[in-house]
């Protein structure tokens, strides 16, 4: 089966096969943002790190992740994807079995950047090969899969982590949330390696490499911003980043708006820019995400500072949110509406409903509030968020070429990995600015951001149903 181009007329067993392999090591790397998360308190008592490092663990791997997403999904497009997303898989496991030996803070730290650098190269790459290898009828359906696998890591990773925490394998401890990711990469590496042909020679134009690394520039800037701004104070030199951040994205826009010399290969495709319908679901995806990620992080936290539930008690109670994400996206994956923003219209009021359910859930039950009170809220959200995200993406890629669908993936995932790190940074920021006080009453405050986010998607989105019904008649 070759990698750019296959028989379209009905996806094969070994097609499906090869998918599932891309989406196996899609999940490993999208749970690696949360995972670790409940691991960080023990990795620091262990190794003897300081704050500054134990927040590290975390950052070394966001922002490299974050930052190269984008270049990388159009290199992928450039160098082959098959052999960029083989070389991902490879960086990604090594990461995280140096990371799960580590016998010091700072080679673990390390081991967190392979990890990112590996995630980054592989991760646009599972889209881009999806689109090339499977006819065009099975695509959405292959989306809606993706969009089930990518709901589960980015929501499941306190329940995982909580999970290996509690039972403790094979005594193992924090280090098996790192050396856990070794096996699916390998059988996912051997399954593509073994089923999907090689990529074609080369390249016949250089890579953009000066505007792949102003993006990575800009991009490290504002997640660095996001992150550390609040644990360092905000220093002058900190609040510059953001502003500087936007000027350089803001400047490699415009050049590959303007076009690059013939002989290089555009960061940025012409297609993708003049695409109104791509830009609008990016900036959506962008949008629900920047809502999302913070809901699952806040909660993990006040579930165990107000009533003391313990790792594996925030698990179980957390437990509806992936499974009716995937059952969302499940229902998203097979279900295409005339109007394409008809599912994530009822996905974003269906997700601001629950978290409304869990602010009042605080407001009433105090620092006693129970898993049980949670449950149909967070299966409100997770459902919602499972049809929002599946059919963005694939409305998204429905709009690409497959010329262009590594650069497209990589936008689409840059949006993602932006929207994570500033849900979480914002969410957290505003809940520990007021953990002073009850837990509650911090927590309710600070899902109030979400809850505004998943209110403005709603309305945005509920507008986009009205303009193109109006379009259509």
């Amino acid at each position: 089966m070759s990698s750019s181009s296959v028989d379209h007329s009905l996806a094969t067993k070994t097609q499906w096969t090869v998918v599932w392999a891309l989406l196996l090591a899609a999940f490993i790397t999208l749970l690696d943002v949360t995972v670790v998360n409940l691991a960080v308190p023990s990795i620091a008592g262990d190794l003897q790190a300081t704050d500054v490092q134990s927040q590290w663990i975390l950052l070394a791997y966001l922002l490299p992740l974050a930052a190269l997403l984008l270049p990388w999904g159009r290199f992928g497009d450039a160098l082959g994807r098959r052999r960029l997303f083989l070389f991902g898989v490879a960086g990604f496991a090594l990461g995280g079995l140096a990371a799960g030996t580590a016998q010091n803070i700072n080679v673990l730290i390390a081991a967190r950047v392979l990890q990112g650098v590996g995630a980054a190269t592989m991760m646009p790459q599972v889209l881009a090969l999806t689109q090339v290898i499977l006819p065009p009828d099975q695509r959405r359906r292959a989306v809606g899969y993706f969009g089930m696998v990518s709901a589960l890591g980015a929501v499941a990773g306190p329940i995982v982590g909580g999970t290996i925490l509690t039972i403790d394998l094979f005594g193992l401890g924090w280090r098996a949330v790192f050396l856990l990711v070794i096996p699916p990469c390998i059988i996912s590496a051997l399954i593509v390696g073994s089923f999907l042909s090689s990529d074609n020679s080369g390249p016949s134009k250089r890579i953009d490499l000066w505007n792949g690394l102003l993006v990575a520039l800009a991009v490290t800037g504002l997640v660095f911003a996001a992150v550390q701004g609040r644990t360092m104070g905000w220093p002058i030199w900190m609040m510059v980043w953001p502003p500087v951040s936007a000027l350089l994205l803001a400047y490699v826009i415009y050049a590959q708006w303007k076009g690059v010399s013939d002989k290089i290969e555009p960061l940025l495709p012409s297609a993708l820019l003049r695409s109104t319908p791509f830009l609008q679901l990016a900036s959506m995806i962008l949008l629900v995400f920047c809502g999302i990620a913070g809901v699952p992080f806040l909660l993990a936290i006040a579930l165990q500072a107000g009533p003391q539930l313990s790792p594996g008690e925030v698990a179980m109670a957390l437990a509806a949110y992936p499974i009716f994400a995937v059952a969302g996206a499940a229902v998203a994956g097979r279900w295409s509406p005339s109007n394409p923003w008809a599912l994530p219209s009822l996905g974003s009021v269906l997700t601001c409903a629950g978290i409304v359910m869990i602010v009042f859930a605080f407001a009433q039950a105090g620092d006693d509030i129970t898993a049980s009170v949670l449950l149909i809220p967070l299966v409100l959200v997770g459902f919602g968020m499972g049809l929002s995200n599946v059919a963005l993406m694939s409305g998204a890629l429905a709009t690409v070429s497959n010329e262009v669908a590594g650069a497209a993936s990589g936008m689409l995932q840059t949006a993602q990995q932006l929207g994570i790190t500033l849900s979480i940074a914002i969410v957290g920021g505003i809940y520990f600015a007021n953990a002073s006080g009850a837990t509650s009453e911090a927590a309710s405050t600070a899902l109030l951001f979400p809850g505004a986010v998943f209110a403005a998607a709603s309305l945005l989105s509920g507008l986009g149903v009205i303009f193109q019904n109006r379009k259509e008649t």
